[in-house]
């Protein structure tokens, strides 16, 4: 029986090197020394990825011509060796990579797609290559749940390897979820969201959070709310509300620290309305800033879709309600918060600005302003349908205009083609990321198994 992927928090990874008899008349070239390579290869991952176990074997599964060249038949593998590797010697991996040091296996990739996890596809340039091109073609397009990277800059084949990692951290994260109550399609969410990723909602009630919020030091609370004040271009409110925000977070880190969770979502506006006894943007503003995930309007897509940005980039993500300026050619994503770390916890700290939330005109938002030229990723997960959303631009942009939510920021980028991709289905909220990172997301859902929509992309 197939071990499942260690729960841990440790990321293990199988690392497949297909080799054939050193004397063979094929690529690389005669009297190549595989196993060498493959420790050589070892360990650069491992020098690049140090908090990644890697279990590796050179494996000899060659064609009945290259047998014939192998001075030790014993040393060659057979179709059940291979599957008594990836099934049981490697069990316990989150998935694995076929690396081609020589040509040709008698299959060996098929043998490892074919254990229905995530498989990264590398070719180690001249030694493998023709192989890699042919199994690729193989496979392509029958569902399996692969990426491929040939190149000699060995950087690109580790941003590959770091996708395993993040859907490893995936299944080791834990959601908070607060809600006055609990309605009935959250539990299908919840079975559905455990089996594509493993992450772990916890249902937290309106009721405990207040609990929390009362036993607030309202002394920490007021230093909180002082440095909001004193790094702000501008304050609009009255400090007392800010006071009440800093209460917010102080409660919302207690209950992160209680649960052990990265992650916390609230059903959260109108905040009077939903029982809550302050605003959270400004919470959510600065547990992002920290590398935390925090997610307005218990938007569970959005809050994994934050949690796959934070785990792959390092940066926070923006959940946004986006608007389409067609006349400019831009898309604008507006609400009432957005990170102002956007490159990370130990990046610089954006400009941003201290006001009512917006809907309302009352308690307590920000405004946000990003950097412009900046590349900018915009992604969203459909977990019922197993899907992801993806577009991008560049930042043009910081909208100043009352209307609408406090921030909006605003990229140039196909929305011709954004508006008529759309699908209803994923709702209104997208998440957006500064850099450049659509072929990691692209390759992301892959490896999930996941429908891919580019939605600036022409029909």
């Amino acid at each position: 029986m197939m071990k499942l992927p260690s729960d841990n928090g440790k990321t293990k990874i199988g690392v497949i090197f297909s080799a054939v008899p050193s004397n063979a008349p094929t690529w690389p070239h005669a009297g190549y020394n595989y196993e060498e390579r493959a420790r050589e290869l070892i360990t650069k991952l491992k020098e690049a990825l140090p908090d990644i176990e890697f279990k590796y074997r050179v494996v000899y599964y060659v064609t009945e011509w290259l047998r014939r060249f192998a001075t030790d038949k014993s040393k060659l593998h057979t179709l059940e060796d291979i599957k008594k590797i990836v099934h049981e010697e490697m069990g316990d991996v989150i998935g694995f990579i076929v690396w081609y040091l020589g040509l040709w296996s008698a299959g060996i990739t098929q043998a490892v797609v074919e254990a229905n996890k995530p498989v990264i596809l590398v070719d180690d340039v001249f030694c493998g290559s023709g192989e890699f091109i042919l199994s690729y073609a193989q496979i392509r397009g029958k569902g399996y749940k692969v990426v491929k990277i040939a190149s000699s800059d060995f950087n690109d084949i580790v941003r590959k390897v770091k996708l395993l990692h993040v859907l490893q951290k995936l299944r080791n994260l834990k959601i908070i979820v607060i809600r006055g109550s609990f309605p009935e399609w959250f539990d299908s969410y919840e079975k559905v969201l455990s089996e594509t990723f493993g992450s772990k909602l916890i249902r937290v009630t309106v009721d405990e959070l207040c609990k929390e919020y009362e036993t607030t030091d309202i002394d920490k609370a007021k230093e909180i709310a002082d440095k909001w004040i004193s790094e702000a271009q501008s304050v609009e409110v009255d400090k007392g509300e800010i006071v009440k925000a800093a209460r917010m977070y102080l409660a919302m880190k207690k209950l992160m620290k209680k649960y052990d969770a990265e992650a916390i979502t609230i059903d959260c506006f109108p905040p009077g309305h939903k029982g809550l006894p302050a605003y959270p943007c400004l919470g959510f503003f600065q547990l992002l800033n920290e590398g935390y995930i925090a997610t307005c309007e218990a938007d569970l897509d959005s809050c994994i879709t934050q949690a796959a940005i934070q785990f792959l980039t390092g940066r926070p993500g923006f959940v946004s309600d986006p608007v389409i300026d067609q006349g400019k050619g831009q898309i604008i994503y507006a609400h009432c918060l957005a990170p102002a770390k956007v490159y990370g916890k130990d990046g610089p700290m954006m400009p941003y600005r201290i006001k009512t939330h917006s809907e309302e005109r009352a308690g307590v938002s920000v405004q946000t302003y990003w950097p412009v030229g900046e590349p900018i990723t915009t992604v969203k997960f459909n977990i019922a349908q197993k899907a992801m959303s993806i577009h991008s631009g560049r930042i043009v942009n910081n909208v100043e205009d009352k209307r609408a939510c406090r921030t909006k920021v605003a990229a140039k980028a196909n929305v011709n083609a954004i508006i008529e991709r759309w699908e209803a289905s994923f709702g209104w909220h997208r998440v957006s990321v500064v850099g450049d990172y659509r072929e990691d997301f692209i390759d992301l859902a892959k490896l999930l198994g996941f429908r891919v929509i580019e939605e600036d992309k022409p029909v």
